[in-house]
């Protein structure tokens, strides 16, 4: 019961005694009656003056804990008049301004890292107790959308964890799993980044370093040794002159290694697809036909335009039909298929073991006998220049896809 109906019923309990005492005294004793009066008006005076200078500074504080339960910070108390009363209601001002000053700067954060959530490069994932997803930052959407296989790995992930993943495209994923409490409850975040480009620029210079200390040391004792030979009388066995062609050959095979650190940069165009898919056939079912394997090309005619480099995306299908031509050996079908800005080449060959497609685009790594690894680096490099996604891996079907997914333009009217 609120302390104003207490107060109310304080003064109807009164007011009986008061009405009889008056009524006793205004027959017997005039003077006492006069005296009640008096006193009565005396009482309704401290009544009033007692409600206005403690019940109202009570209402108010009343009214004020019920705006504070409401959660409406936007509010503050009138001083009453009354020193105790005023001292409360100071007391709750202050209270109520640190709140709405703490509440404001809570938003401001919550906004800064909702920025800073969505604008960052790398993916940001808050679990819920539950282990629902409470956010997930655009980032993270795209590499999830990019890896469907990528949620399955991270639910592995013990809380404190990092673990690099890689993936078949030459994709590198950094990923770290930590975790906070809120509300006394544990909740797991990650964090991803994709390193791919960082590892792919290290890996680059270091070949790059290696190639050129090996060319150059061997360039210069191949062009002695050559010149030296040059000058030495015919042997009968013609045994200098096997000595020679096998240093130029080895001359050759280090040109080799040259010519991948020498990639230049793509002089992009824009081009259709279907157009340089048909140039390119008549050589590409060069390399399929002496083994007996079957090519097709399917492009839509509709195919929407790409800007490339033709050149280097040519060469990039003679390097990869020709790995197919090789996997598969003899009597097997190579197909090319153009859908959209996607380009697809299929083959029937055995296969990529799973525990070799994540190494495919690595430099020097090669599961082909006297092959130097170098081909699917220069694809990777040349593909990388160009913005494009790709992916080389075999399906459940047992098909080998080789995939590559460009930049799209506007067809030209």
């Amino acid at each position: 019961m609120k302390l104003s109906i207490y107060f109310a019923i304080f003064l109807l309990l009164q007011l009986p005694a008061y009405a009889v005492v008056m009524w006793l005294s205004f027959h017997s004793h005039p003077t006492l009656f006069y005296a009640a009066e008096a006193l009565l008006l005396l009482w309704t005076v401290f009544a009033v003056i007692f409600y206005r200078r403690i019940m109202r500074p009570v209402d108010t504080l009343a009214g004020g804990m019920h705006l504070l339960r409401s959660q409406d910070w936007n509010v503050a108390l009138r001083h009453q008049g009354q020193p105790e009363v005023d001292s409360l209601v100071d007391v709750f001002n202050t209270m109520m301004e640190h709140m709405r000053n703490q509440r404001i700067a809570l938003q401001e954060q919550r906004h800064f890292l909702s920025l800073l959530a969505r604008e960052a490069p790398v993916g940001i994932i808050v679990k819920g107790f539950d282990q629902s997803d409470k956010l997930v930052n655009p980032s993270a959407q795209a590499m999830l959308k990019a890896f469907p296989e990528l949620e399955k790995r991270l639910v592995e992930m013990p809380d404190g964890s990092d673990t690099t993943i890689r993936f078949n495209e030459g994709n590198m994923l950094r990923c770290l799993r930590r975790y906070f409490i809120d509300s006394g409850v544990k909740q797991s975040f990650y964090i991803i980044e994709n390193i791919a480009d960082t590892v792919a620029t290290a890996e680059r210079d270091a070949y790059v370093k290696i190639i050129r200390l090996m060319a150059h040391e061997v360039n210069n004792t191949v062009a002695g040794l050559s010149t030296a030979l040059g000058t030495v009388d015919p042997d009968p066995d013609g045994l200098l002159a096997a000595c020679r062609e096998r240093a130029l050959e080895l001359s050759s095979f280090i040109g080799r290694f040259s010519e991948v650190v020498k990639t230049p940069a793509p002089q992009k165009a824009k081009t259709d697809p279907a157009r340089m898919i048909r140039r390119s056939a008549p050589f590409l079912e060069s390399l399929c036909a002496p083994r007996g394997i079957k090519f097709n090309i399917d492009v839509e005619s509709a195919a929407p335009y790409i800007e490339v480099d033709e050149v280097q995306i040519s060469q990039i299908l003679v390097n990869v039909v020709k790995n197919a031509a090789e996997s598969i050996g003899r009597d097997g079908r190579v197909d090319i298929i153009m859908a959209g800005n996607t380009l697809t080449v299929c083959d029937n060959g055995p296969g990529i073991p799973p525990e070799k497609a994540a190494r495919m685009a690595e430099p020097f790594f090669t599961d082909k006998a006297g092959g130097q690894g170098l081909g699917l680096t220069f694809v990777r490099e040349v593909l990388r220049r160009h913005g494009c996604r790709f992916s080389l891996s075999t399906g459940s079907d047992g098909i080998t896809r080789f995939t590559a997914t460009f930049p799209s333009l506007q067809s030209p009217v």
